[in-house]
């Protein structure tokens, strides 16, 4: 799931998110706001986050659900996400 980090609640190990996804013109679009679970013990998880505006993150649970547990996280810088957004409007019009 592409994900926008909003902020941390470490008192329940939690981070804030925004779900994204990215439509057929290459534009970002917020989809839910979602709290997910990060496993105190899992440092890696958390300094990727904490240093990311955006990320791709897979989860155990519902993608829709709060409280998921996220089990790996893979941070984007914006040029990052950008080229996610050239790579969709190039599958929407090869298609064409």
């Amino acid at each position: 799931m592409l994900i926008k980090v909003n902020g941390f609640d470490t008192s329940k190990n939690m981070v804030r998110v925004t779900r994204l996804d990215i439509d057929d013109y290459g534009s970002v679009i917020p989809l839910k706001e979602l709290g997910l679970i990060v496993r105190e013990d899992d440092h890696s998880i958390i300094k990727t986050l904490k240093d990311s505006s955006y990320a791709a993150v897979f989860t155990i649970g519902d993608k829709d659900d709060n409280n998921s547990i996220i089990i790996l996280a893979n941070g984007l810088t914006v040029d990052e996400l950008n080229k996610e957004k050239l790579k969709t409007i190039d599958k929407v019009t090869n298609k064409k």
